[in-house]
């Protein structure tokens, strides 16, 4: 029973590896109505119930901020943790040229029930001299940020206008 908490009558003592060192150092569980959630969880061998979803990505009317042609587009897709900080979840596939891209890669993400998962979606124009670089590889700051949304994965998937 790796990776459980005893029942020894001592205080529920994690049991295994990554677990106890976790619980012991306090590290790994968030604080507030989610952290209680995992908490409640972990002390009976559970985990948060998820499953795994796709989302598909398009945009419309994309302002073209090339000179002669127009916008060569990327999205990529952020979870804002509590901090504030993004964690990137995932990125497309560079769409040359069109003001309505409509990306083939998907975006994978665990939707996790009964917590708050706050997405943060930028579209950015590649500029034409990183065209031969994989997506994954290019460094954003050199990227023209096109515009922002955010929603949470519980939300319903009505379009988002990009400011």
């Amino acid at each position: 029973m790796g990776n459980c908490f005893s029942g020894d009558g001592q205080g529920g003592r994690p049991v295994g590896g990554a677990a106890a060192a976790a619980v012991a150092g306090g590290a790994g569980l968030k604080g507030g109505a989610d952290g209680a959630v995992d908490l409640f969880l972990k002390s009976r061998c559970l985990r948060s119930p998820y499953t795994q979803i796709e989302i598909s990505l398009s945009a419309t009317d994309l302002c073209d901020q090339d000179v002669l042609s127009k916008s060569d587009s990327l999205a990529i897709v952020y979870a804002k943790q509590k901090d504030g900080k993004l964690e990137e979840l995932g990125r497309t596939e560079v769409i040359l040229n069109s003001s309505n891209p409509v990306w083939t890669q998907k975006i994978i993400i665990n939707y996790q029930f009964e917590v708050l998962q706050h997405l943060v979606f930028q579209v950015y124009d590649v500029e034409s001299v990183f065209h031969n670089v994989p997506a994954k590889m290019l460094k954003l700051e050199e990227q023209q940020l096109l515009g922002e949304a955010s929603s949470l994965l519980s939300e319903s998937h009505q379009p988002h206008k990009y400011s």
